[in-house]
């Protein structure tokens, strides 16, 4: 994605469009190039542990959710340990934990079960050699939500076996009310990551964090000393000004976020050659082609003829879907699924 082509229309982003300066009520006056920050500039910790109620020493700064999941994997994972990692998945968390060494088992979210985990085939999967377990919610790249009580049974069958969970929460947000809440208090073995870049269009501050138990935290804030000493100064400081502004920016995107899924509910339903588990919230889903082609074929298609990108689904090793990406003006959406369904009619 990083490194191909270019397309007018691009429909592979997963976040909300960027903020502008002008969107954020900031005074940039005040902001200095250096200063004391060398665990993380301790406004923006104590901003992550109130938003989120935890405690601050539960709270890792980090450049975004990408360093992250490094961090959890580098501290806690040795050649040999098992890592459970659900299927399909977003690329990076499977092939982190496989860099550190780790064996990895698959348990299923399937598209015939709404991408809900199946909990006797979780339960079968963990041993006393598990160390680990990673899954998205929401869902990356369905958009399914993991509810909180099938996440507290998910947690509780890990904690017998000793093992940990990791949830990737970078889409969790764009839920209101209790669904949107952070996992973290929900069990004693849950590790948390996310950031501000897919809710609030805040990418480029590259504010992430970690949220864990209380000695885990602190062996990976130690790991800064080795793989960056101390973050960008001014990021830290901007993050934490724009903590504040999060629940406006969130209510800004939401009309828009509205209007989009409802054409493409209306643009699925019209079309026999697609179908969807619609997403619970977010700016992706991830629809099955019913074609004789599948999400790859169709993405290839899309970007030499039409000037469309989709991504493919093999990169969540379901060749037969794709995501799409919803997050972009409504006027840029209606092409490019006009330009999905003349691919379609193709084959």
């Amino acid at each position: 994605m990083k490194a191909g082509r270019k397309t007018r229309i691009n429909l592979r982003p997963s976040s909300v469009e960027s903020c502008l300066w002008q969107d954020l009520d900031l005074n940039l006056e005040d902001l200095q190039i250096d200063g004391e920050h060398g665990y993380g500039y301790e406004p923006l910790l104590e901003a992550i542990a109130a938003k989120y109620r935890v405690r601050e020493e539960n709270v890792v700064s980090t450049l975004g959710a990408s360093q992250a999941l490094f961090s959890v994997c580098a501290v806690l994972l040795q050649p040999g340990n098992e890592v459970l990692i659900e299927k399909p998945v977003y690329e990076p968390l499977l092939s982190v934990p496989r860099a550190f060494g780790a064996k990895i088992l698959r348990f299923g979210r399937k598209y015939k079960q709404r991408y809900e985990v199946n909990f006797e085939e979780f339960a079968s999967l963990l041993s006393s050699r598990t160390k680990l377990v990673i899954l998205t919610n929401l869902h990356n790249p369905s958009g399914a939500l993991l509810s909180r009580p099938a996440l507290r049974k998910l947690a509780a069958a890990a904690e017998k076996k000793k093992a940990l969970i990791l949830v990737d929460e970078i889409y969790l947000e764009f839920l209101d009310g209790e669904e949107g809440e952070t996992s973290f208090s929900l069990a004693p073995n849950l590790i948390v990551i996310s950031s501000l870049t897919k809710v609030y269009g805040l990418g480029g501050l590259r504010c992430g964090w970690i949220l864990a138990p209380a000695q885990l935290a602190e062996r990976m804030r130690k790991l800064m000393d080795y793989i960056l000493v101390e973050g960008v100064f001014i990021g830290e400081q901007i993050s934490a000004k724009v903590f504040v502004q999060l629940d406006s920016i969130k209510a800004k995107n939401k009309p828009l976020i509205e209007k989009n899924k409802s054409m493409i509910r209306d643009f699925i339903q019209g079309e026999e050659r697609l179908s969807w588990i619609e997403p619970a919230q977010g700016v992706v889903c991830f629809p099955r082609v019913e074609a004789p082609m599948n999400g790859d074929n169709l993405a290839e298609l899309l970007q030499e003829k039409y000037d469309t990108s989709v991504v493919p689904g093999s990169f969540f090793e379901e060749p037969q879907h794709f995501r799409l990406g919803y997050g972009l003006p409504s006027s840029l959406l209606a092409e490019g699924l006009e330009n999905i369904r003349k691919a379609l009619r193709e084959f």
